[in-house]
């Protein structure tokens, strides 16, 4: 296979942190150091708003769309230490399907995000770290924002359904270093934190008291900062979801995780027999070194391709692991089976995939239910977001 150069969007006037893109319209966002974020069309590559330069004081280290969310919602978290929340001012005609966004060729659906700048409103500016985020994440509900930060702490916010009114519900005090990275299970509310303390820890809330979040693993097995995790993608059928019991934690799952050694590495829940209620000789959470309610192992150390950093990682619905980092390299990972065992292998690899940059983000771009679609996007220093297809 090999990876081509779809389109390179560009016009940010310094390095380029972070990309998200919507889980249903076709809205690509990207944040920079120069204090902006760029919405974009990505089918159509038009640039339809830029989110503000005056907001943010310091670098804009990252950005989120929020999922389950009727009007366009984003997360912003700057190196300022504050969070700032943007939507929508209006919102054109609606599609005559409107579940059926994923369908990009449908001009009526630019009505949906042609709109200018002043359409877009700021609806929030969430203070209380210490020092810079560096990352923000939405859970999968739509009704949890995470944010992490250098001052070692994870917070998590309860907002409403308008993006008006957030609430810190926990801070989180588990890191001994800065946390560079926080993600939300594409289904359950379970977070991910990775850190400068080499490690990535879980995180569920607390069965007896919801705003209480309780460590649930360490996974401790990395030489070097840890900078970025990401689950596995998985296709759900409708009849899958329903008779889902959200109580229960049988369901498989996976994590990979980036760090300084140039190592990527997959981890499999073996263990998860549910959360204990608490008990009165429990020591408080803050305090807790870890809980042996989930078990992970490491599954797979993947083939070394890196030879420095690697800053980002992202899990497909194909099935396959995407990484950038400080080489330049954009490496594509697929795994096969082997005497029914799991073996990673390398797919593809771009070399100086944004010149002479380094590269600070990468995002699959699922487009569909399906997990056919091979589109993916990286950030760089260069200031641009390039549209990749593996073909």
């Amino acid at each position: 296979m090999t990876l081509n150069l779809e389109h390179s969007f560009s016009g940010h006037k310094d390095k380029c942190w972070s990309v998200s893109i919507h889980e249903k319209l076709p809205l690509l966002a990207s944040v920079s150091s120069d204090k902006t974020c760029r919405v974009y069309n990505i089918k159509t590559h038009k640039l339809l708003a830029v989110l503000d330069e005056k907001t943010h004081t310091k670098a804009i280290r990252s950005v989120a769309w929020r999922p389950n969310c009727e009007i366009p919602s984003l997360a912003m978290g700057s190196f300022d230490s504050t969070v700032s929340i943007w939507s929508k001012d209006e919102f054109g005609e609606m599609d005559d399907e409107p579940n059926n966004l994923t369908n990009f060729s449908s001009s009526n659906n630019e009505s949906l995000v042609s709109q200018s700048a002043e359409n877009w409103l700021l609806m929030a500016i969430i203070e209380g770290h210490e020092n810079e985020i560096k990352c923000v994440d939405w859970s999968s509900n739509g009704l949890y924002l995470a944010t992490c930060s250098r001052d070692k702490s994870t917070w998590i916010w309860e907002t409403d359904e308008n993006n008006e009114e957030f609430e810190c519900i926990n801070v989180i005090q588990e890191h001994t270093q800065d946390v560079k990275h926080v993600v939300w299970h594409p289904r359950e509310i379970l977070l991910a934190s990775s850190s400068y303390d080499d490690t990535t820890k879980l995180f569920r809330q607390d069965p007896m008291d919801e705003d209480d979040w309780l460590c649930v693993s360490n996974l401790t097995d990395q030489d070097g900062t840890v900078w970025c995790a990401d689950f596995e993608k998985k296709i759900y059928h409708d009849d899958d979801i329903n008779n889902k019991d959200e109580t229960s934690y049988n369901e498989i799952i996976r994590l990979v995780n980036c760090s300084d050694d140039g190592k990527l590495r997959v981890w499999k829940r073996v263990n998860s027999a549910g959360l204990k209620k608490r008990g009165e000789d429990d020591l408080p959470t803050t305090i807790r070194s870890e809980s042996p309610n989930e078990e992970w192992n490491l599954e797979s150390v993947l083939p070394v391709e890196h030879t420095m950093p690697v800053y980002s990682c992202s899990w497909g619905k194909n099935g396959k692991i995407a990484s950038v980092g400080a080489d330049g390299k954009l490496v594509i990972y697929k795994e096969t089976q082997v005497e029914g065992k799991s073996k990673w292998e390398i797919d593809v690899i771009k070399p100086l995939a944004h010149g002479i940059f380094e590269m600070n983000c990468v995002k699959w771009w699922d487009t569909s239910d399906s997990g056919d679609e091979n589109l993916l996007l990286t950030a760089g220093d260069d200031g641009n977001v390039n549209l990749w297809s593996l073909k």
